[in-house]
């Protein structure tokens, strides 16, 4: 039986949401990437499939048998065959989002250096600003309407521009890139390459998805999450079922 005539390829065309002043992520990758024709229902999700049936060396079986087994999976937090998926993100998002995002260890990144390259002038600027939370200490509160806070963030981030010429100014004085960069602001943008597997994937997206999450890693979470859907709709739809955030 020919391979070619009974499987096709994902199509990773358009998989990319574009995000705050100037950020984005991008699916580049995923594997499996080669779908047999008998597993159209399920994408991705039959290689959690042909991995959870392994010890007993079965696989495929009826599509209503396969989306029972992906929801007792999830159900019974059998989380092994979830990582035969895995994701490849290109992702372009503010420092400070990055530092929170690279918490998240099982995973392997690559992101751009500061000591190679002259950083781009692109900065993250909130549409609002809020106070301290009062029932959570790491979160914000209400929105603050107070005129002058409101001028005095302005200001702050305004200060972001004057760093960043003052970068380029040492950079032309013939101070190293990798010396220079230290004092450039966290609203700044960065670009890396983000590597994972579903099961850990699934981890990032119920704590950065959560209602405490910070709004800004939560909308790239989200964003994600948005993005895999339709390759892994199965596992998207019992981990809606028994993960609510």
């Amino acid at each position: 039986m020919s391979f070619v005539n009974t499987s096709r390829v994902v199509n990773l065309k358009n998989k990319i949401s574009f995000l705050g002043n100037a950020g984005f992520v991008k699916i580049v990758d995923v594997m499996p990437r080669v779908i047999p024709d008998n597993c159209k229902s399920l994408m991705c999700d039959h290689a959690i499939i042909q991995a959870a049936r392994v010890s007993l060396n079965e696989g495929i079986k009826t599509p209503e048998k396969d989306v029972k087994l992906i929801d007792f999976l999830i159900r019974h937090k059998h989380t092994s065959p979830f990582e035969m998926v895995k994701f490849k993100f290109h992702v372009k998002t503010p420092i400070f989002v990055q530092r929170q995002w690279i918490r998240h260890r099982m995973a392997s990144v690559n992101e751009i250096s500061g000591r190679y390259s002259v950083i781009e002038p692109e900065f993250y600027y909130p549409k609002a600003i809020y106070d301290q939370g009062k029932m959570n200490k790491q979160m914000s509160g209400n929105k603050i309407e107070c005129k002058n806070t409101n001028e005095l963030f302005q200001t702050y981030m305004d200060n972001s521009m004057k760093q960043y010429n003052t970068y380029n100014l040492l950079i032309s004085k013939g101070v190293s890139r990798e010396i220079a960069r230290i004092g450039l602001p966290q609203n700044m943008y960065t670009e890396f390459y983000w590597s994972i597997d579903l099961h850990n994937l699934l981890n990032f997206i119920r704590l950065r998805s959560a209602y405490n999450a910070q709004s800004e890693i939560k909308e790239y979470s989200d964003a994600i999450k948005g993005l895999i859907t339709n390759l892994v709709p199965n596992t998207i739809k019992s981990y809606d079922k028994y993960n609510q955030v």
